[in-house]
């Protein structure tokens, strides 16, 4: 058989496993959507979006069926997995990634547990995170109504005692996660932490009042407390998804989700003791002081989201790091007047500003109205270096009013 045989017939067994391979993926696609149609609480919206939310990023590998549960396998690139087990009146996740490993389980109640087991250099962090579902009279829809998380920080030392006869550096995680909650039942954890925290955040509830108007428990959007205190006045957050949102202030993370409550800080509208009030209360520094601090390292993806999200939102070009302080500079930075001009150019002409000045008047002519949609008249025709003048010393407002926004009133 000639070079050119045997080419022709690796191509033709290379697409013939391709194909297999793509109907292999499409039966196992349907495999998940049977699956999903046999279990109740994943005919929930919002419960099935914590479900897609566990899964994003990862690929589906394999479908098993036995006595009427499905076992479904997931795989991410750097080797993390997921297996979730399905039956009629519940799910159940098994995560393991990095130094993690975490278990999530959803019941008929609509009650989701989520156990993490973070293991540190000299002890770990158990969390057992509890969030109810129910059906909201207000939002009218079926929603996320209370969220419970508690944290037990135990060191090395500690656990040798609690679990007799393990060996701390070579352990499974998913054995040690299991020896967790076979203890929760024998002893009180909280008193054998070496350091504990407990953050909730709950939606009011409603009482009928005089006249049939109705009243909450109190002023504020939510009851949400800090190892007992009350503190719902600093999360001031509303809407269907506010309890996920405070949940993700109260631990520094900014995400899609948040953006609106990180501008009203911004804004001066939400207090900026809202963002990261774990550590602004000390709790990080407690546990990274007991068991070390975390073994991950800062996740680039999530920096240059951060980074991207800082200069469109409020001009802020500075370094990032994940700590509090370093992310209030991007949060609570005010541009200047100039700044901001140059800065608005920038984004609806979408060119560097430094460039945009090189250019000569027809060109820059050109781009505005390739741009903004707008069209320059002879009788309002001002010079552009002149208007660049205007631009960065004491008239940014008018420049752009002239050549920016009133391309708004197409």
């Amino acid at each position: 058989m000639n070079s050119v045989s045997i080419y022709k017939l690796a191509n033709f067994c290379g697409k013939i496993l391709i194909s297999m391979e793509v109907s292999f993926m499409i039966d196992l696609d349907k495999k998940l959507e049977m699956a999903y149609k046999c279990c109740e609480p994943l005919k929930v919206e919002c419960i099935k979006k914590e479900l897609n939310t566990q899964l994003e990023g990862y690929k589906l590998e394999n479908i098993e069926r036995q006595n009427g549960e499905w076992t479904v396998y997931f795989k991410y690139q750097n080797e993390a997995r997921i297996m979730l087990s399905i039956s009629f009146n519940k799910f159940s996740i098994m995560k393991n990634i990095y130094n993690k490993v975490e278990k999530i389980t959803v019941d008929k109640d609509m009650l989701l547990t989520d156990r993490v087991v973070d293991k540190r250099q000299n002890g770990i962090i158990y969390s057992i995170i509890k969030k109810q579902f129910a059906l909201s009279s207000r939002f009218n829809q079926i929603v996320l109504t209370d969220l419970d998380e508690q944290r037990f920080t135990i060191t090395r030392e500690k656990i040798k005692s609690l679990l007799k006869n393990i060996d701390f550096n070579n352990i499974r995680l998913t054995n040690l996660l299991l020896k967790l909650i076979m203890l929760e039942n024998k002893v009180d954890l909280k008193s054998q932490s070496d350091f504990y925290s407990e953050f909730s955040t709950h939606m009011n509830y409603y009482f009928n009042w005089e006249c049939g108007r109705k009243i909450t428990y109190n002023i504020y959007p939510t009851r949400t407390y800090l190892n007992g205190e009350d503190v719902s006045s600093i999360f001031f957050v509303d809407g269907s998804d506010k309890l996920y949102r405070i949940y993700d202030l109260y631990n520094g993370i900014i995400n899609p989700r948040n953006e609106k409550d990180i501008n009203c800080i911004n804004l001066g509208l939400l207090s900026k003791d809202a963002f990261n009030f774990k550590e602004l209360n000390g709790i990080n520094k407690c546990e990274d002081g007991l068991v070390g601090t975390p073994l991950v390292n800062e996740n680039d993806t999530y920096i240059n989201y951060l980074r991207k999200f800082f200069d469109q939102k409020f001009g802020y070009k500075g370094s990032i790091s994940l700590d509090r302080d370093s992310m209030l500079l991007g949060i609570t930075y005010q541009i200047s007047g100039p700044e901001r001009a140059k800065w608005t150019i920038e984004r609806k002409l979408e060119i560097p500003y430094s460039e945009f000045e090189q250019l000569d008047f027809d060109e820059q002519k050109e781009l505005i109205e390739q741009k903004t949609g707008k069209k320059f008249k002879y009788d309002h025709r001002l010079h552009i270096d002149r208007e660049i003048d205007e631009l960065t010393s004491s008239g940014p407002k008018k420049f752009l009013k002239r050549l920016l926004i009133s391309s708004n009133k197409k």
